[in-house]
Order: structure tokens, then sequence, then C-alpha cells
């Protein structure tokens, strides 16, 4: 009866949670300490991290791929042509654009650049501009996401960013990444399609029947159409959906979130430290709290 009716009993079985409250309000100033402590590093990071901005755009197949109709008409070539010369539509166009974006061979062209390299790399003294270097921070500020998988493959749109200190540079890196993919991806194409004509020329002199010479024809018109498109000016494996832009805000660091980020940091290591005051505290004077 009398464990029950003191609260500050003799038995270190009992632990009254009024006064473990009481004890915490009283070291209300731990928890403040802990907490300035924590938001004055956060602010001190802020002061010495370099803040980073996005580049950013939104881009999509260059055109509608019409799987469909030309499915169709590969399907009616003789000697297997069909599956040799694929599709050839937008999708798969665009596809090779995002595959080619961090490739060896953009990075290798980046070191090359004696204006976009170093900046871009920032490198230490007597530290060479590298191809490896070069895609290893590529992988680090570069970020290729795709936003919206819509039911057909050519309607995914995929966002591209880059971060830098410097947020003109970021565009004119992107510019720059999109046009090198896009010229890789042009010479790729006619390289391919000539094969094909290649081919489908020697297909048409060995075939007299009707039917294959016209998909033959119609498939040849479509090589030496895609074969011009390819040495258009405009952009061959991709199209802009939303204008490259700069954000006027840093997106690296995110000063609102890293000071809510420390204050929390700052309650958790206040109460943790308080818990063990409070151990000490019961320890101390043999189950009672004080």
């Amino acid at each position: 009866m009398q464990a029950q009716t003191s609260p500050h009993t003799a038995d270190a079985d009992v632990i009254y949670i009024g006064d473990i409250v009481t004890f915490f309000l009283r070291r209300w100033t731990v928890f403040l300490a802990a907490i300035l402590l924590a938001v004055a590093a956060a602010m001190l990071y802020l002061f010495l991290t370099t803040p980073l901005y996005k580049a950013s755009a939104t881009v999509g197949p260059p055109t509608s791929s019409n799987n469909a109709s030309k499915s169709g008409s590969l399907a009616a070539l003789p000697f297997g042509l069909g599956a040799a010369l694929g599709d050839g539509g937008g999708s798969t166009l665009h596809k090779q654009f995002l595959q080619t974006l961090k490739s060896y061979d953009i990075a290798a062209k980046l070191a090359a650049d004696k204006e976009i390299g170093p900046r871009l790399l920032e490198p230490k003294d007597g530290e060479a501009v590298t191809a490896g270097k070069i895609s290893e921070r590529l992988e680090a500020v570069m970020v290729v996401n795709k936003l919206r998988n819509a039911p057909l493959e050519d309607t995914t749109f995929t966002e591209i960013t880059l971060l830098h200190a410097d947020p003109a540079f970021a565009q004119k890196v992107l510019n720059h990444i999109f046009a090198l993919s896009d010229t890789i991806i042009r010479k790729q194409v006619r390289e391919s399609k000539t094969a094909q004509r290649e081919v489908l020329l020697r297909s048409l002199e060995q075939t007299s029947n009707s039917y294959q010479r016209d998909a033959l024809v119609k498939n040849l018109l479509e090589v030496e159409h895609e074969l011009m498109t390819s040495q258009t000016d405009g952009p061959f494996s991709y199209r802009i959906i939303e204008s490259l832009h700069t954000g006027d805000r840093p997106a690296s660091p995110r000063r609102l979130l890293t000071l809510a980020g420390a204050m929390v940091v700052g309650t958790l290591l206040g109460f943790m430290v308080v818990c063990v005051m409070l151990f000490n505290a019961y320890r101390r004077n043999r189950g009672r709290i004080v």
C-alpha cells in the first residue's frame, strides 16, 4: 500500500510517469541547446556548400513510329528481310538518344572540349581531364527521369536535368550534350539505313513477284526518306516537349528542408541526452527520480 501511495518510495520497481514528465520539463534547456547546436551546424553547412542550380528539359520521341502500318509492310518482304530491317520508328531513335546521353562517346567529346571539360569536371591542380572522369561526373550531376509511361511507347516523356553552380553553364552543357547525342544517332542511322538500302536494292533485283516488289519499293522509299531526314538541321532523335530552362532557386542544398531536418535532429539529440540524464539520476538515487 505504501508503494502505491508514495511517489518517492524506496522500491526501485515503481516508476511514476508524472516524475518522468517533470524531469523532462525541467531539462528544457538541454533540448534548446541541442536544437541550437544542430541548426548552427546546418547553417555552417549551407554557408560552406556551393549551391547547385538545375537546368532541365522535357523531351519525347521525334515523331510517331507508326509501328502497326510498318509491321504489315515488313511482313510481306521475302527472304526474312522484315526481321532484319526492323520498324525504324521514332521511339527506337529516342531510346538510342537516351542511352547515348551518358555514354563514353559523349564523355570523350566533352573531355576533348577545352572550355566545357575543365569547368564541368573542376579538377584539382595537375589533374587531367579524361573521358572516364567526365563520365563519372555526368553520372553524378545528370539525371534522366521518365515522367509518364503512356499506353503507346512513343508517348513516353523524359525529363533530363543537369546540376551546376552556374545555371547558364548548366544550360549550355545540356544543350551541347543533346547536340552531340543527336549527331551520334544521325551517324548510326545513316550507316544502318545505307546498308538496308543496299539489301533492298539487291532483293528488288532478285524477285519478280509483284506483291513482294511493291513491298520492297515501299520500304525502300521509307529508307530513303529516313536517310534524307537524318540530314536535316533540326533535332533528329528527339523533340523538345518543354523548353530548356534553369531554376531560379538552388536545387541543392535545399535550405528550408535542411534547417527543418536540423531541428528534428536537434530534438532527437536533446531527447537522447535527457534520457541518459534520467537513467543516471534513477540509478544514483536508487529508484527515485529527482
